[in-house]
């Protein structure tokens, strides 16, 4: 369900919130799901301090930015709001807007923390959060956006185009890396990723397509570049981990390769019609997850099923984390992928991705290809794990 917020004055109490948290350690993935309820309370964007709210340009920028919060997200077309630059040339313009699912705009009032111009240019400093029952602040993020006139009118931009010009960048092959001036280039690395996309875009019968990879030692970075001053789920013991969009790879902790994102970036979009255990399942199995192969990952997993025989794997899809390290979508997803590689190679895994969206088209795929109903996968399943981690 998503709720976009309505600016202006308008009668909204939030009544129940319920979270449920994907984290790939500084990688997070936020599922909220968020019920509204009708009363008396009035909810529009606020302002903290602004110096000079009645100046003309800064009244420009306040409307701007309110019109585009306001503005249908879920609508991919040209958002007026928006430069036309960045609109050209990414189909998913605004890089902030799915950092969180179903999106940053999902409906948390909004605060203003400072609007500050620098040469014509306005830095907007925003904070996503509302005020729980108690009286403490809930804080989804703190964002940050850049205001600049494009012909003659102001117009919203991303805060990592204009930040990523204070980092080092070098081309290696389709792959423009962007990364810290303390880190030291490894063009080993870079190539070995470009060998990686030639692999899998020839077995997978796609053409190659060029995007950005951005890399630090802390996903933390990353994000501060992106325009984040916080985000939930931010600190933390510093792990690897990363996120692919439609044209940029974000990694921290792996340096020049991280190709789980990369095979996310290159492939997905040719395969519309897959389950998301399918498409995690396949990167884990050619890419491995959070650093880590996966046949590091069943190895810890069948360690942790044999000692928990409770666990039903029939409905494994309903599961999620086995810990802070191995998720069950990554693991039992690249597990079943490998059994289907190893019957039908790559054809076959290209089948696997054309299976359906659903959870029924999943368990059906698993059933055509391997022969294995929902009601063996329990067996099965431990089975091969077992089977692979004595290998």
């Amino acid at each position: 369900m998503h709720i976009s917020v309505q600016f202006g004055w308008i009668n909204v109490k939030l009544a129940f919130i319920k979270m449920l948290a994907t984290i790939r350690m500084k990688k997070i993935q936020i599922i909220l799901l968020l019920l509204f309820s009708i009363s008396a309370f009035a909810q529009k964007v606020t302002y903290n301090h602004i110096v000079d709210s009645t100046d003309v340009e800064t009244k420009e920028v306040m409307i701007l930015f309110e019109n585009y919060l306001a503005s249908n997200h879920q609508n991919k077309e040209k958002n007026k709001f928006w430069n036309l630059e960045e609109q050209k040339e990414h189909r998913n313009f605004d890089f902030l807007e799915s950092e969180f699912q179903p999106s940053l705009y999902m409906g948390f009032p909004v605060h203003i923390l400072s609007m500050k111009f620098i040469n014509e240019i306005c830095q907007i400093k925003a904070q996503f959060s509302y005020c729980k029952e108690d009286g403490s602040p809930y804080v989804l993020a703190i964002v940050n956006y850049v205001a600049k006139k494009e012909n003659g009118t102001f117009k919203l931009y991303n805060a990592l185009s204009s930040n990523k010009q204070n980092w080092e960048c070098t081309t290696v092959g389709i792959v423009d890396f962007y990364y810290p001036s303390y880190h030291k280039f490894n063009y080993e690395k870079a190539q070995k990723l470009n060998d990686f996309i030639n692999v899998i875009c020839k077995n997978f019968g796609v053409k190659p397509k060029p995007f950005e990879y951005y890399l630090a030692d802390d996903y933390d970075e990353i994000q501060e570049l992106k325009g984040f001053d916080y985000y939930i789920g931010m600190g933390g013991q510093s792990k690897p981990s990363g996120k692919a969009t439609d044209d940029k790879v974000y990694c921290g902790g792996l340096g020049e390769y991280y190709p789980h994102e990369v095979f996310h970036v290159q492939i997905d979009e040719h395969f519309p019609n897959k389950h998301f255990w399918v498409s995690e399942g396949i990167a884990t199995l050619l890419g491995g997850s959070r650093g880590k192969s996966l046949g590091w990952h069943i190895k810890r997993t069948n360690l942790y099923l044999q000692k928990h025989p409770e666990i039903d794997l029939n409905n494994m899809l309903k599961l999620t984390n086995l810990d802070s390290e191995t998720s069950y979508h990554y693991v039992l997803g690249g597990l079943i992928a490998m059994k289907i590689k190893d019957k039908g190679g790559w054809s076959l895994l290209k089948e696997f991705m054309l299976s359906g969206g659903t959870d029924e088209d999943y368990y059906n795929a698993i059933e055509e290809h391997l022969r294995i109903n929902k009601s063996e996968l329990n067996n099965f399943i431990r089975e091969q794990l077992q089977i692979e981690s004595e290998k």
